[in-house]
């Protein structure tokens, strides 16, 4: 007799747990794509590749599927469909347990029908690229499709109502107890993005429109309150509209919008990202409250990094929202897609601020998309790999999120890539070799093995970000020449964008500090103790709180802040760089710069910067023993100042060098691990070492031995956190 299955996600011993009838889960997961010709678990290619993760012991596998493909002309949702998808995959593995994709899109003729509750474009008007043969379902999201708005109370109502038929349906049949998870999916790519926003600038619909003003009316009640806010006298609810795009790339303060003038932008995209964040929640609950029975949800959700600089455009930033909310279990993404996270020798993170997200209680899992050296990158042709690095990233990609305490999915677009060898074999998986699979077996038993241990992260480093900081920043509208997909902003350290962000991260793994993220709101209630070096990130905009938070608790026993950017320049009310030296108590000031470069020398480490449009930046004003950078022009571009019980330390752009991060962490007293800039990570009682170079190193565990090795090239080594022994090399 089959027990249905009942899931969930717990707190065990300091880790997000998947639990699965009372049993803990590594979430490791082998996933099919969206494409034709991978996507259905009954045809050869797909079949074959579920046995064979079937084989290394993998039990959760995840499929797309849209209500779309369920709904029949009556308007009722049959889940024959669903059941046999979930067949299809128990045929190659009896044991296996089934996550839906669930696509909650409505039909492209709803929309024709509906075309005031669909996205409208400020840029450029909807319209959809004639549709032929097996088309990807999620084809033309990234450009200026006609779509539903998430604003839309029609399609939510449509999205709902047969997501609670679906769940009623597919449960009251057998192959609905082998099911444990939901992650529902919409956006672009079902990413819970804007659609189009990388190009354009969404959504300006009707749908939008009334939603903003219901909104405005939430929150500020009537027209004076508006007026007041606004600080505009002749402004009226009733015919507030969208932004611009004109108004959505102007700033006023070096790269911040000034609330006395732009707070109708302001408020628009936060606006944009809670309605986004309802829209979620919403559905989360219905699938808990139809679905009889526990079960995980999820959805790809909390994006930060890599977001292309357009964070305020398509991101997810409304975090706080999210993770306060027991609807949604999983927060999902892909790895970060930039060369420093990517190419061999990066960290392989993923996009989300996962430190938050596990102390919130949730499961991050990242998406692994990387290619193997078996047929190569659909969307890279310049791709190339071998089975040495193949093994590599394997490691490096599995187990990363398990060291911080998630999880992740094998997403196999391999299938579709080509074929490895014309005359003897068709078209095969990313991981179809027996080396890889081998492999993943291996990472699979690891990751298996570390639950009933205590999860611990013994970070004494921490960076603080505010994902709503990016209503207040500016991003503009990437061109299309050119462009191409995958592609990313400049890598060059750029507080600008978010990009300045990435490349930090990109550094601190890099460095050899182990460091964990928060949220700003989290100021009021995380453990401070331990961290002796703190990074203030992208929170140009303190409100009074947080102020006296840092001001009381955060610059107190000695500890080091960094304040990146323009960091403090702001308090919801003004913008002006005298607010950031309230905070630092270091001289301020915005500066232009005809030729945008920097130099950091800290000790024995150095740093070349260069910014990119516009060329205002800030400046500071220290004596010249407390200075560590300085613009071309010789202003000071970075410097420290000591109080009694802190050391404040400004940088106008966020150093990204492994270098000057490690240096600061010496400076500050932290532990490091490895002082050769390879991308290491310490938690759940292992070190993992990627490398590039190899060579000689010595390991510094956090319990005070020291290990010496030596490290192959191209390679990712890991041991046991407390013994030195080498668990993978």
């Amino acid at each position: 007799m089959t027990i249905p299955l009942h899931s969930s996600v717990e707190m065990r011993a300091g880790r997000p747990t998947l639990v699965i009838n009372g049993e803990p889960h590594a979430p490791l997961i082998y996933a099919l794509t969206d494409c034709p010709g991978a996507r259905l678990p009954w045809e050869e290619v797909p079949a074959r590749n579920i046995k064979l993760f079937g084989e290394q012991g993998v039990r959760l596998f995840q499929v797309d599927l849209w209500l779309e493909q369920m709904l029949r002309p009556s308007g009722r949702i049959d889940p024959s469909f669903a059941q046999r998808i979930v067949r299809a995959v128990r045929e190659q593995c009896p044991a296996a347990r089934v996550m839906f994709r669930l696509h909650v899109n409505p039909p492209l003729e709803w929309c024709c029908e509906n075309p005031d509750e669909c996205v409208g474009y400020a840029d450029i008007e909807a319209r959809d690229e004639p549709a032929w043969g097996l088309r990807r379902p999620i084809a033309g999201d990234g450009g200026n499709p006609v779509r539903a708005s998430f604003a839309s109370r029609a399609w939510s109502s449509w999205a709902n109502q047969h997501l609670g038929e679906f769940c009623r349906a597919l449960t009251a049949t057998p192959e609905g107890d082998h099911v444990f998870a939901i992650q529902i999916a919409n956006g672009l790519y079902g990413e819970w993005h804007q659609f189009g926003f990388l190009h354009h600038d969404p959504d300006t619909g009707v749908a939008a429109v009334h939603s903003f003003r219901r909104w405005l009316t939430e929150r500020y009640g009537d027209d004076a309150g508006l007026a007041l806010a606004w600080h505009r006298p002749d402004v009226s609810i009733a015919q507030v509209v969208a932004p611009s795009s004109a108004d959505r790339e102007t700033v006023r303060e070096g790269i911040l919008r000034d609330p006395q003038t732009q707070q109708h932008v302001i408020d628009y995209f936060r606006w944009l990202h809670e309605t986004m964040a309802d829209a979620l929640l919403t559905l989360a609950s219905t699938v808990k409250t139809h679905w009889p029975r526990p079960i995980v949800t999820a959805a790809f959700q909390g994006y930060f990094y890599g977001q292309f600089a357009r964070n305020a455009a398509g991101s997810h930033l409304a975090m706080d929202q999210v993770l306060a909310s027991p609807a949604l279990d999983c927060l999902c993404s892909p790895a970060s897609y930039t060369d420093g996270a990517r190419a061999m020798g990066g960290s392989g993170h993923g996009r989300g601020i996962m430190g938050a997200v596990r102390r919130a209680g949730k499961l991050w899992l990242d998406e692994n998309d990387h290619g193997t050296f078996l047929v190569g990158c659909p969307w890279d042709r310049h791709f190339e790999t071998s089975l040495e690095d193949d093994i590599a990233y394997i490691r490096r990609n599995t187990l990363q999120p398990v060291l911080r305490g998630g999880g992740q999915w094998w997403f196999d677009f391999g299938m579709i890539a080509g074929t490895p060898s014309f005359a003897s074999h068709g078209n095969v998986g990313w991981w179809d070799d027996p080396r890889l699979a081998t492999e993943i077996r291996r990472c699979l038993e690891l990751a298996q093995s570390r639950h009933g241990r205590p999860f611990v992260r013994p970070a004494d480093v921490l960076v603080i970000h505010d994902p709503w900081s990016f209503c207040h920043t500016v991003a503009k509208r990437w061109s299309l020449a050119g462009f191409k997909f995958g592609d990313q902003p400049p890598v060059g350290p750029n507080p600008f964008s978010g990009r300045g962000m990435d490349g930090l991260l990109e550094g601190l793994f890099r460095s050899g500090l182990t460091f964990d993220e928060a949220l700003i709101g989290e100021l009021a209630t995380i453990d401070l103790s331990s961290f002796k070096l703190i990074f203030f990130g992208s929170t140009p905009v303190l409100g009074e709180e947080a102020r006296r938070l840092i001001a009381s608790e955060a610059a107190s026993a000695g500890r080091h802040l960094v304040m990146l950017g323009f960091s403090g320049w702001g308090d919801t009310q003004r913008v002006n760089p005298d607010l950031a030296c309230e905070v630092t108590g270091i001289p301020t000031r915005l500066q232009d710069l005809a030729d945008p470069r920097s130099q950091l020398c800290l000790d024995a480490a150095t740093e070349d910067q260069r910014l990119e449009p516009p060329k205002q930046a800030p400046a500071y004003d220290l004596p010249p023993e407390q200075v560590v950078g300085r613009w071309s022009d010789g202003s000071i571009s970075a410097g420290f100042r000591h109080d009694r019980d802190a050391t404040w330390w400004t940088f106008a752009v966020p150093p990204v060098s492994p270098d000057i991060i490690r240096t600061l962490g010496r400076r500050a007293g932290c532990h490091i691990v490895n002082d050769h800039n390879d991308a290491t990570t310490l938690g759940d009682g292992l070190v993992m070492i990627h490398t590039l170079t190899g060579g000689p190193r010595e390991i510094r565990l956090p319990s005070g031995p020291v290990v010496s090795l030596t490290l192959p090239p191209r390679s990712t080594t890991l041991l046991d956190a407390e013994t030195g022994a080498v668990l993978l090399g």
